[in-house]
């Protein structure tokens, strides 16, 4: 992916999503093979009916497309938008692509976040994946599957520190906020 980085601009972390996002479309190729399997087994039959074995040919070279149809839309393409996406981290913004802007690249200046909220399912294990929550001015914006997002959280607010983009990340307490909660 070609950034389009400003001047003074540059790369902090650069890291794709967490490759748990393929777990459906390996989990849907391995179901559409066994069932186009079994259903060319079938076809392959020498006692079918004689209306179905009169086209049998046809039919196995339908279930062959069908296969491979539903291979592109549930497999491909799924493994094609996490191949293309990437979540980059620079000294003035946040870049992602979003499912939600059908794969348009998004862009967060880092001036105008107010808090980092990293979620895992696990509280205090920083290096799982999961959601980070970036609040802005006027709402926020949640970015999926993010690999070691509570490492990602840091750097992106010593990056924040660094540049004086924001004042510092604490809560009324005095403690860092956007913790994250267990889900």
């Amino acid at each position: 992916m070609k950034l389009p980085l400003h001047e003074n601009e540059r790369v902090v972390i650069k890291t794709r999503a967490h490759a748990r996002v393929l777990r459906q479309p390996l989990i849907m190729l391995l179901l559409l093979t066994g069932g186009c399997a079994f259903a060319l087994g079938f076809l392959s039959r020498e006692t079918l009916p004689d209306w179905l074995e009169s086209n049998t040919g046809v039919l196995s070279w339908m279930c062959l497309l069908l296969w491979f149809l539903l291979l592109m839309i549930w497999c491909a393409a799924p493994l094609w938008r996490w191949a293309r996406g990437w979540i980059v981290l620079t000294t003035e913004r946040i870049l992602f692509r979003s499912a939600v802007a059908h794969g348009d690249l998004q862009a967060i200046g880092l001036y105008s976040v107010r808090d980092l909220v990293a979620h895992t399912r696990k509280k205090g294990a920083p290096q799982l994946p999961g959601t980070l929550d970036v609040l802005l001015h006027n709402g926020f914006v949640r970015i999926s599957h993010v690999p070691a997002v509570a490492y990602f959280r840091e750097l992106a607010i010593d990056v924040m520190r660094d540049a004086g983009a924001n004042r510092p990340l604490v809560n009324r307490d005095g403690h860092p906020s956007g913790e994250g909660n267990n889900r």
